[in-house]
Parts: C-alpha cells; structure tokens; sequence
C-alpha cells in the first residue's frame, strides 16, 4: 500500500512538472481558491457556533435574573403568610369565630379578617397574588371572590390537602398542567396561650402567567418568548401557544445547556435553567426562524460573493498569466534564433531596456550577453593571434631566475671583497626580496617569513633614506607562527615610505604591530606624513576611484584575505592623528604538524 502510495506520488509530481508554465500558475491560484474556500466555510462554521454560544450567554443571563426574580416573589408570598398567620388581629378574629356562637362577634371578626386581607392583598399583588383566600369553621374570607370562583374546586381540594399535611409548614400545589396558578397552603394554629390547635386555612393562590410575564417584559431581550416552569416531569406554567408535544420535548432538555427544537414548521433556541430554593426546572424558548433566515441569507450571499470572487479571481488569473508569458515566450524565442546563429540577435516589438521588474532584467542581461557574446566572437580572431604573440615574446625576454640569484651573489661577494658593506647588505635583502617574489607559490605563509621580506625590504630603504626612515616593529611572541597570504605586510610598508617621505621633508616613523584581539590577529601598519583618502577602498570597489598601481595592490591583499579566510577579514584604511592607519584582520590560525 505505501509502496502504491509512492508510486501514484511520484507520478503526480512528474505530471506536475511537465506542465507548462500556464497551468502551473494557474494550478497554484486554484489550489489557493479552494484553500481558501474551505478555510471560509470552517470559519463560518466557527462563527456561527459561537453566535449560538453569545445568544445563550445572553437568554441564559436574563433567564437567571429572571428565576432569581421568581424566586425573590415566591419567598415574599411565603413571608406574606408568615405575616398573615401571626397577625394578631387575624388569630383574635379566627379564635372568636371559632370560640364564640354569638352571630354579631362572628360577622365582626368576618369583616375585620377581610379588611387585613384586603390590605394585605394590595401590598403583595405585585408578587403575581391573584387572591387570598382563608377557611374556617363558619366563613370563607376571600379577596377575589370572581377569580376564586373561576379556579378548577379540584385543584382548591388538593391545595387544602396539603395544607392539612403540612401541619403548619408551608406547602406549594401545583396544577399539575390544568391550571397555570400554584397555591401556597398552610394551616392556622391558635398562637395563644400555646394552643396551636387549628383555627383555620389559608390559600395564596398566585398567577404564574402574570408573574413570569411582568418579570420578563421589563428586560426582555427579544420581541418574543416562551417559557415554560416545570417541577421534574410535571409542568407547572407553560406560555400559551406551545405545543403539548414541544413542551414535553423541551422537559427533556438538561439543566444549564441550549437546543434547537423544531415544531410545526418552526425553531426554537431552548435554554435551560433552575429556580433557587425551588428546584424547579425554568426554560426559555426564543423563535430562532428569523435569526436562522438571517444566517441562511447571509450565508447565501456570502457563498454569491465568493463564488463571483473565485470566477473574477480566475479570469484575471489568466490574464495575468498570459500577460506575463508572453514575454518569457518572446525571450525563448530569441534564444532559439541566437542558439542557430550567434552572429543575429533578433529584435523585439517591445522595448525591455525601460523595464526594471525581472522580465526586464532577463531580457536586458540576455541582451548584453549576446552582444558580448557577438563581440567576442567578431574579435576573437584577432584575440587569438595578439595572445600567440605576447607568449612568444615572453618567452624570448624570459630570464632564468637562477641567472638573477647567481649573478646577485656574485655581486655580494664582490663587495664583502670591496669590504663595501652597504652594496653586500643590499644585495643580499634584494635577492631575498626576488627569492620570495619568484620562487614561493604558496597561498599562506607564516608572519616570520613575511617578517624576514619586511626586514629586507627595510633594509634597503634605509640605506637609501638613512636618518630620515625610522622603522618600529612591536609583534606579539606567540604570533610568529601565524598563518596569511604573503607579500601582504610588505606593500603597506613600501606605500607608507613612498607617501610618508614625499608629503614630508622630517623624518618618517613606521610602525608595524601585530597583536591578538579576540580570536583575531590585528597586523598595523602606521605611518606619519600622509594620510588616506575617506573611504578610499570602497571607492576603489565601486569604481568610483579608478585605480592606480598602488590602488591595485590594496584591493588585491583585501580580496585575498577574504577569499581565503571570508568576509569577516579583510584590509581597513583609517587616519588616526594625522597618521595613515592600515589595519589587516585575520584569524588566528597555525600550520598543523
């Protein structure tokens, strides 16, 4: 299988590199396009999900503050009947109607438990109390007589019954999907004298609908909303206009997550959450089909535009692409034409010499290749015999260098015979100056012998100039041995008497100082009397300077140091307190044994 895999690899890039130019461009372009296609759709994908997860950061903030907001009013309602309980106008009214068979005390505590009813009504019906309704032994006292009428006597029954086993405590009844209302139940204990035997019951029967709506319309974020109040299976509230079916779905849905439920050709954005205290279950459901027709249009028009973009993107691909070949195709062209005959150069409808861009510059280079190329070989002829005679005369002026060395000596000893020992001197370093000019064709030698050259070369000069030529030479001990190119000292020396003896009629002081620094060798050689031009050897690179004798041998002894040892060594020129300063850098290296 890997084996195949290769295989089927390898002729894939074979087919891809022979094909032309065009369709590799253009293979590129569309690997970029669908790259970029697909980059697009993971993004929309990213976005869309994250959308989601900023919508039900948002509906599961305000579904808090609202089950936060419930369970605030349910608590109040609870406390409300703690106040009605304890009420003493209310426990001496119950206790009266209960103690007493007087029918004009009875209807008076009748009345005055309605009045503190009534009071307390008005103060908690902002809590979603629909009405307050309390039972004894002879009347039932209620605030809303109409509402109370029109609540499901079944319900009221079961309401009562937990009341009755709750003994006092507070106990919640739920309609148990029949009735969006819940009471609150509690049974009323004769507080004096510690009795606690039942006097009577009371019910608070608050309206859900009213108070979920007025809870949520106050923030609510969108037009419209459904919500849903469940205790476990059992649906306590749910908002008009909700399936039966929806809302047992939705019942399924796990506390503090979100869902996209469809009903009846509509979606719905479900979020989950808890009443405090309570533990019931509280959801929101928010109409998603105009978000998700917003999502699909723009998606639609998004998918429109690139797909414009991808088309427009790959008609200019072409354009470009021929645009451009076309002149690599015309330059192939000229190359045929020069490949068959190298004495025509074939000319071209556009004008390539304006251009800088690197269409441009291959034509112009081509261009000057073929004209030198033409050049060369108009005059190559004349080259060839001009060559043949330049070596025979070279060889007929060739002198033997054994000749020069002989005839040197035999000078030398004819002035030791003279006792002249200025002309033995001078012999003797000249012919140690042509030995090491002539007979070494090494590309390093050690600082002793560049030293030894430097020695001789002195010597002559001092014969010549006396005291007006003072030479210094401070070298490091352990340097001696240190590899360079040679006669690389010695024409620093000569340019720095040459030019320090004519600008000058005093003496001139030669300093030569070869020291460490760092892991390089510094080789100096300073002179007073003269000093270098600024930038002197980058004018003489860049041709701004043409050079002379002199200029040739600086850039000859910076070019060979950095062709054998890189460009991080090389010759420096400074002036330094009207001395010319040249400075040679290189590394520090040895011969090996």
């Amino acid at each position: 299988m890997k084996k195949r895999a290769e295989t089927i690899q390898i002729k894939f890039l074979t087919l891809f590199k022979n094909l032309s130019l065009r369709w590799k461009i253009f293979f590129i372009v569309l690997l970029n396009v669908v790259s970029l296609l697909l980059f697009s759709f993971i993004g929309f994908t990213i976005l869309s999900k994250t959308y989601n997860e900023l919508l039900y950061r948002s509906i599961a903030g305000n579904l808090s503050f609202s089950a936060n907001t419930i369970s605030t009013n349910l608590k109040d309602v609870e406390r409300l009947s703690s106040i009605i309980l304890s009420t003493s106008s209310i426990q001496t009214s119950l206790s009266a109607i209960h103690e007493s068979e007087d029918a004009v005390v009875r209807s008076n505590a009748n009345r005055s438990i309605n009045t503190a009813l009534s009071s307390y009504y008005e103060t908690f019906r902002q809590n979603g109390v629909s009405y307050i309704v309390l039972f004894n032994d002879n009347f039932s006292n209620a605030t809303n007589w109409a509402a109370y009428e029109k609540t499901d006597r079944e319900f009221i029954d079961h309401a009562l019954q937990n009341a009755e086993l709750g003994d006092g405590a507070v106990s919640w009844t739920t309609g148990g999907g029949s009735t969006s209302g819940l009471f609150l139940g509690r049974n009323i204990r004769k507080i004096e004298g510690l009795d606690f035997s039942t006097i009577g019951r009371l019910l608070i029967y608050v309206d859900t609908d009213r108070l979920i709506n007025t809870i949520n319309r106050s923030f609510q974020t969108f037009d419209t909303g459904y919500y849903i109040l469940a205790d476990g299976p059992d649906t306590i509230y749910a908002s008009s206009g909700l399936s039966k079916d929806l809302v047992n779905r939705t019942l399924l849905l796990e506390d503090d997550t979100y869902q996209t439920l469809q009903s009846d050709n509509h979606t719905y954005f479900a979020v989950s959450s808890k009443i405090p205290y309570y533990d019931w279950r509280y959801i929101s459901l928010i109409p998603f089909d105009s978000i998700i027709h917003s999502i699909g249009r723009s998606a639609k028009i998004i998918l429109g535009i690139m797909v414009l973009g991808i088309l427009t993107a790959l008609v200019l691909t072409q354009w470009l692409i021929y645009s451009i070949l076309r002149h690599f195709n015309a330059l192939i062209v000229k190359m045929d034409v020069f490949s068959k005959n190298e004495l025509t150069l074939e000319q071209s409808a556009y004008d390539y010499s304006t251009r800088n861009d690197e269409i441009g510059r291959l034509h112009q280079r081509f261009d000057r290749m073929a004209t030198r190329i033409r050049t060369l070989v108009d005059t190559n002829y004349k080259n060839e015999l001009l060559r043949k005679e330049a070596q025979i005369k070279a060889l007929e002026s060739q002198i033997n260098p054994h000749f020069l060395y002989n005839t040197l000596e035999s000078i030398n000893w004819r002035a030791k015979a003279s006792k002249n020992a200025e002309i033995s001197m001078m012999a003797e370093s000249l012919g140690t100056l042509l030995r090491s000019t002539l007979s070494n064709h090494e590309s390093l030698v050690e600082l002793d012998y560049e030293l030894e050259l430097v020695r001789a070369y002195i010597t002559i000069q001092k014969i010549r100039f006396e005291d007006r030529l003072d030479f210094l030479s401070l070298v490091d001990d352990d340097l001696h041995h240190i590899l360079m190119p040679p006669l690389t000292i010695q024409p620093l020396i000569e340019n720095a008497i040459r030019y320090g003896m004519e600008e000058m009629t005093e003496t001139c002081h030669i300093e030569l100082l070869v020291r460490h620094e760092g892991d390089q060798v510094l080789i100096r050689v300073k002179n007073n009397g003269s000093v270098f031009e600024d930038h002197l050897l980058e004018k003489l690179k860049s041709r701004e300077k043409q050079p002379n004798g002199f200029g040739i041998g600086l850039m000859n002894i910076d070019q060979r140091i950095r062709l054998l040892f890189g460009d991080a060594y090389g010759l420096e020129l400074n002036n330094e307190d009207d001395c010319a300063t040249a400075d040679i850098h290189i590394p520090f290296q040895v011969k090996e044994n």
